[in-house]
């Protein structure tokens, strides 16, 4: 039988290296030996002494480079605010001192069992992508949904999160009534993949939309280690996971930037548009964001109308757009009251599409031919 690899930290005891079916890669000490062991090291779980001082910051770090490695806490304590707490920032099994191996094995087995089979045999490769206005009405919402749907294309299944939790408008573009929301699945003491797949609604075009909850309260409820764990299962599963995130900073929507492998900043041909987009650009440089991680739209592109151009907003933030999107404003709203989209051949569509492509690296998504060369429009 093949031995999984763990990592000891902050704990010396026998007991541990007596562990049948798991291999010790490695055992450190501080914080920076963890980040860089788990960095490297293949390991599957985690044994960490959770009565130290440090053990919940040493979780939250350790799950920050590795979201969805299997952590089994060593305690003494009857505390059971302590163990929640534990719980709630990600250690998913307890084994009590003084240490018994058995005890050890089952509670190692338990967390290995909560990961999904997928994850640990590393055959799951996921991408997500957030999306943000750079200014209110910029139209990200309807990019994150022709976004979904160009992904699903090719994957055959892409997960839309709603991290809106009090204005989003994702439901409404498909003209749902959802009976559950994210909030509802955070009701759950743990995550699993029966309760994520009984929130989500599937569409018939591959989309599996995770509402926001009904009520402006219920939102405000819902903290950003949720939206974490939540996040980091749906990555377990689907190849394509796409944000649709609001236009605030603050730590709900700094879990959603964290956690993505591109930001896309949708912005229009107006001086706010350009203005905003690197203001945040900005802000998000100097909170350690780096400048190939962010890529830009501009929306509703049309020259005849608007004065401001892409090469100004290239100028502004030092990057050319990913993508521009025609201004097609009455068919796409029309689609979106009705809650249907637009057809394929619509130009909307095809430039997401192309948009799909170039952030996927998936050539087979795209329309195969520019639409902007074919209607004549200049950058």
């Amino acid at each position: 039988m093949a031995t999984r690899k763990i990592c000891i930290h902050g704990i010396h005891d026998p007991v541990l290296q007596k562990i049948d079916g798991f291999d010790v890669a490695v055992t450190t000490t501080k914080r920076d030996e963890l980040r860089t062991a788990i960095g490297i090291e293949d390991v599957e779980a985690m044994i960490l002494d959770l009565d130290a001082d440090d053990a919940f910051d040493v979780i939250i770090e350790t799950l920050e480079v590795k979201p969805h490695l299997a952590i089994v806490g060593v305690t003494g304590s009857n505390d059971v605010s302590r163990i929640i707490h534990a719980q709630r920032v990600g250690c998913r099994q307890f084994a009590s001192r003084p240490l018994d191996v058995r005890d050890l094995i089952t509670a190692l087995q338990g967390a290995l069992q909560d990961v999904p089979a997928g994850v640990r045999s590393g055959d799951v490769e996921s991408k997500t992508f957030a999306v943000v206005g750079s200014t209110g009405g910029a139209g990200a919402t309807t990019l994150s949904c022709y976004l979904s749907m160009a992904l699903a294309e090719v994957a055959k299944t892409t997960a839309l999160v709603d991290v809106d939790f009090e204005f989003g408008m994702v439901a409404k573009a498909w003209d749902l009534s959802p009976r559950h929301t994210i909030f509802d699945l955070c009701q759950f003491d743990e995550f699993d993949r029966q309760n994520v797949e009984d929130v989500m609604i599937e569409l018939p075009s591959g989309v599996s939309v995770l509402p926001r909850p009904a009520g402006i309260q219920q939102g405000q409820e819902i903290d950003e280690s949720s939206l974490k764990e939540i996040i980091g299962l749906l990555q377990t599963w689907f190849p394509y996971v796409v944000l649709d995130i609001p236009r605030r900073l603050d730590a709900r929507t700094g879990c959603a930037i964290e956690m993505c492998d591109k930001l896309l900043i949708v912005c229009q041909q107006t001086v706010a548009g350009v203005l905003n987009a690197g203001r945040l650009t900005d802000g998000l440089l100097e909170f350690g964001m780096s400048l190939d991680q962010i890529e830009f739209v501009i929306n509703r592109y049309n020259t005849k109308i608007h004065s401001v151009t892409a090469d100004q907003l290239e100028k502004r933030v030092n990057k050319k757009p990913i993508g521009l999107v025609p201004n097609h404003y009455k068919s796409v709203g029309a689609a979106s009251d009705l809650g249907e989209p637009v057809t394929t051949r619509n130009p909307v569509r095809k430039a997401i599409a192309d948009i799909a492509a170039a952030l996927s690296g998936d050539s087979s998504i795209g329309s195969g031919s520019r639409w902007v060369s074919s209607l004549g429009i200049g950058g």
